[in-house]
């Protein structure tokens, strides 16, 4: 056999010993994700492999945790992800105890956890694959985090989608009220609601009030947003939250009242809005039983 064949052979084996071994040690992707059988077992596996914890909490009526695991959590791109944290997942209405810990204010809620436990921050509500990746990655990079929104406010204190955005961080954490402080601020920079964001931090003030069950301070703040942003996208979101009130308040007159106004007055309203209202009077006149 000629050097040159030799050569060419010497070659090709090189070539097939690196495919073995990069086959070898590539990581086989599993069909689903791994999740924790309990947090116990989630903190210690995320402590001795020194890796990052992915918490959902998440409640068996809630729609959007439904199509959270159905399709962001078997989407490939996330599977392959998942591989370098520690995945674990509990009702929230059962494990009370650790939604307790980690003052969770919605569903879904996806914390992202240091090996310790200790939260570096949270995506509260449903996000596609290619989003919740990007969010999970920019907060590893310490981007987008309440503590790096902060942070940016000091030098951008008019900045009004920070005030906004820091605002809505602090109403996921159940910190009611740095969250209404937030809000607040958002008004006094935004009074005419040029922004779309004075509405929407008046509306969510409004939550957080209901949120504690200060129902009457919660009806009053819905019917300033009526009043004083007429045309805001949330005006019918704050027409239903207002018999909604008065329905906890046990004022089951004039949460009817109210709610078949709102149907009165909107015969084109959405299916979905249509629905839900529907579903509440129906409860309020004993027909059937409904959840928020």
């Amino acid at each position: 056999m000629s050097k040159k064949n030799c050569l060419n052979w010497l070659v090709l084996l090189l070539v097939v010993l690196a495919s073995v071994y990069f086959y070898s040690c590539a990581k086989v992707v599993p069909k689903e994700i791994n999740w924790a059988a309990n947090f116990e077992e989630a903190s210690k596996a995320s402590q001795s492999q020194n890796k990052n914890m992915v918490l959902e909490f998440y409640t068996d009526w809630c729609k959007w945790c439904k199509k959270l695991n159905d399709s962001t959590f078997t989407d490939t791109s996330v599977i392959r992800f998942s591989m370098d944290f520690i995945f674990f997942k509990t009702n929230a209405e059962k494990d009370t105890a650790l939604a307790e810990k980690y003052q969770v204010n919605g569903y879904p809620t996806i914390i992202l956890t240091t090996p310790s436990g200790e939260e570096i921050d949270r995506i509260v509500g449903y996000l596609a694959a290619p989003e919740f990746i990007t969010e999970l990655k920019d907060y590893l990079k310490g981007e987008g985090t309440l503590v790096d929104l902060e942070n940016k406010l000091k030098t951008d204190a008019n900045n009004i989608a920070l005030w906004f955005r820091v605002g809505e961080k602090y109403h996921e954490r159940r910190r009611f009220n740095e969250a209404i402080f937030n809000f607040q601020k958002v008004i006094s920079l935004d009074p005419k609601d040029e922004m779309k964001k004075a509405s929407e931090a008046l509306f969510n003030i409004g939550l957080v009030h209901m949120r504690q069950k200060e129902y009457p301070k919660a009806i009053e703040l819905f019917q300033k947003l009526l009043k004083d942003y007429p045309e805001s996208e949330l005006k019918l979101d704050a027409e239903e939250y207002i018999p909604y009130s008065y329905e906890k308040m046990n004022d089951t007159t004039k949460a009817l009242t109210l709610y078949k106004k709102i149907l009165k007055d909107n015969p084109n309203i959405a299916a979905s809005e249509k629905e839900w209202i529907e579903g509440r009077i129906n409860k309020l006149e004993g027909k059937e039983e409904v959840k928020k």
